[in-house]
């Protein structure tokens, strides 16, 4: 019908306006869900690309080598981590050329004023690499106040159930001085674990940290003096110091920046603990996705693994050499 002359034309009323701010917030409370689900299953999609490049690393150094990269290295002061080795069959290899595998990874003293120089392998040790960092962790690609590259993913040093989870004679595949073969893996290469997932910390810790009697955020991780035994009873009673710079440094091999074992199940409620020396220790598979983590076995293939994985399997898949039924 067609206006008449000088009559106003009819506009929303205020009901009706309301009305479509409803619906449309409805719609975007609708789709918001499923565009970060959708973001999340791609972040998870990258973090298991990431660790199957590692996968492929490790086979290729096996190739060449007879066997996996150590998990700390020896003697002092090579005590490189399988990654520093790894990163020569990465796309990163022109990094690796910069490294001198024959000096320290970083900076550290051993006690006695005894220091070791990193300098020589400063420029690596600073520059992130792509490979090891997942994208779901929003502190990547460096722990907070640290001018290192850090990482989301750490070897396998086993159960945990070897003089409370040292790294010397681990039953895992990275270790102190380690040089696992395949032939080694007897419980099978699709059932032995060799990276996982692990968030980076947060940082320097504040004072006011829970106790450990509290549940575990994640984020920090409980540090026993010197080189004290990493019992469950030492950790659960604190009287340590917190440190928050888990995965920090790439380069170094420790249970504080790229090892971890299945003393604790994944996401574990329990505060991941080891010792001021790093080489003892409870530090469970962490992730930002929900439900689990993501998993590399030894023969390269990445899993998805849930938080309710029954001990028993988690433990197993552990081990080398364990003797458990797949």
């Amino acid at each position: 019908m067609p206006v008449r002359r000088g009559a106003v034309p009819r506009g929303f009323t205020l009901v009706e306006l309301l009305v479509v701010i409803a619906v449309i917030g409805a719609l975007v409370a609708l789709l918001l869900p499923a565009v970060q689900a959708a973001r999340g299953a791609a972040r998870r999609a990258s973090c298991a690309n990431n660790l199957k490049q590692v996968g492929l690393a490790m086979q290729s150094f096996h190739g060449s080598r007879r066997h996996f990269p150590a998990g700390r290295g020896a003697p002092l002061p090579e005590i490189f981590s399988a990654h520093a080795h790894l990163l020569e069959y990465l796309e990163d290899g022109a990094l690796f050329a910069t490294m001198d595998l024959t000096q320290a990874p970083t900076t550290f003293g051993i006690g006695g004023g005894v220091v070791f120089s990193g300098d020589a392998n400063y420029q690596a040790a600073t520059t992130p690499v792509a490979a090891y960092v997942c994208p779901s962790d929003p502190a990547a690609p460096r722990v907070p106040g640290t001018e290192f590259a850090a990482t989301s993913y750490a070897g396998n040093a086993g159960s945990g159930g070897v003089d409370y989870g040292s790294l010397t004679d681990a039953d895992g595949v990275f270790y102190l001085g380690s040089q696992t073969r395949m032939r080694d893996l007897t419980d099978g290469s699709s059932h032995t674990a060799a990276f996982a997932e692990r968030t980076l910390g947060p940082g320097a810790a504040p004072a006011d940290l829970p106790t450990p009697a509290g549940p575990q955020t994640g984020e920090y991780m409980l540090e026993l003096p010197g080189g004290a035994d990493t019992t469950p009873d030492a950790c659960s009673a604190g009287g340590g110091e917190w440190n928050g710079e888990r995965g920090a440094k790439w380069v170094l091999g420790n249970y504080g920046n790229t090892l971890y074992n299945h003393a604790l199940a994944p996401n574990s409620p329990d505060w991941d603990c080891m010792n001021a020396r790093q080489q003892k220790g409870r530090l469970a598979a962490r992730s930002q996705h929900p439900g689990g983590v993501m998993t590399l076995l030894c023969d390269g293939s990445a899993r998805f693994t849930t938080d309710a994985v029954e001990p028993e399997v988690w433990r197993s898949l552990a081990t080398r050499a364990g003797g458990e039924l797949p």
